[in-house]
């Protein structure tokens, strides 16, 4: 790291305590993963901005459990302070009180600071390529209610619901309903909130001649995304959110999210000439994007039909 920049990052830089996370479990943040060892307390020196952190705890038989991250908006000279627990095997609910977040500030040029590893800057001018448009108000429209990016989705029995409100239903051959298979629903508060697509390309009401038009160029559902996005760049920050929810998150959803954007901006060509400085960014982040992948990923095992060449 450059001289100026380490003094700029030790004036300026956050601070990730991560606390109790068990050794070798798996721990990163932006796109450089480790494994963690004995005396891993955290993350200093982390560039002001957003970053998304990502954990895995390993088993003793070396298996790697699905990913769990976060983002988060780094101010300048933040300390976040997060801790492990060891029965849900994430962090914990519970947000660590100010008095003890000035505490662990009060040591981090003392004996905090030796267990604490330096943030991966080589790799910072790449992370913002890849984020620069997701601003804080395109993160909290997105994330979810729990805070977290899951690469499992977290599922909750349905019948534990409905014994809560007394209509569980059992059929009268098993009075005990074990025979019943369990039914599952999303947990709630843990799906990303990403923008409906409308079930329709085409405006209610629209001639047959109006409907054949929008089923060949996306421009009226592009239209209606940019509306559904309220900030300024808000759909390139929905599909770089997208992105690297599925790049480093390991999310499905994000993958499906982001086909589903790219289609509907390259098949708008009616959209091309008054959204000008919409594609010219959107080539910009599309570079960046396929940089990250490697070129035969989104070729289709049945098909042989590449997603990208598609579109």
């Amino acid at each position: 790291m450059d001289p100026e920049v380490a003094k700029k990052l030790l004036r300026e830089g956050a601070t990730l305590v991560f606390l109790d996370i068990p050794p070798g479990s798996e721990f990163g943040m932006d796109m450089v993963p480790h494994n963690t060892g004995d005396k891993f307390k955290g993350i200093k020196l982390i560039p002001p901005g957003l970053h998304f952190v990502f954990y895995s705890s390993v088993s003793s038989a070396g298996t790697t459990a699905p990913r769990t991250g976060f983002f988060h908006y780094f101010q300048g000279g933040e300390v976040l302070v997060k801790k492990w627990d060891r029965i849900a095997e994430d962090i914990q609910k519970e947000e660590v009180s100010q008095e003890e977040v000035e505490k662990f500030r009060s040591h981090l040029e003392g004996d905090l600071d030796r267990f604490l590893g330096v943030y991966a800057y080589h790799d910072w001018r790449r992370w913002i390529s890849l984020t620069k448009h997701i601003s804080e108000d395109v993160l909290k429209r997105l994330q979810p209610e729990s805070g977290k990016i899951y690469s499992a989705t977290p599922f909750e029995p349905l019948h534990f619901l409905s014994e809560r409100s007394g209509h569980r239903e059992v059929s009268a051959g098993d009075p005990a309903g074990k025979s019943d298979p369990i039914e599952l629903k999303e947990a709630a508060g843990t799906a990303v909130r990403y923008t409906p697509f409308p079930k329709h390309k085409y405006p209610d009401n629209a001639s047959p001649a109006e409907i054949t038009h929008h089923s060949i160029d996306s421009t009226y559902l592009l239209d209606t995304l940019l509306a559904a996005c309220p900030e300024e760049g808000g759909l390139l920050g929905e599909l770089q959110f997208a992105f690297v929810c599925f790049l480093v998150g390991h999310s499905y959803s994000g993958f499906e999210q982001w086909q589903k954007i790219i289609r509907v901006l390259c098949t708008s060509a009616d959209a091309v000439p008054r959204q000008v400085d919409l594609y010219d960014s959107l080539l910009s982040v599309l570079y960046f994007q396929l940089r990250e992948i490697p070129s035969d990923f989104f070729v289709d095992i049945v098909s042989r039909e590449n997603f990208l060449t598609a579109t």
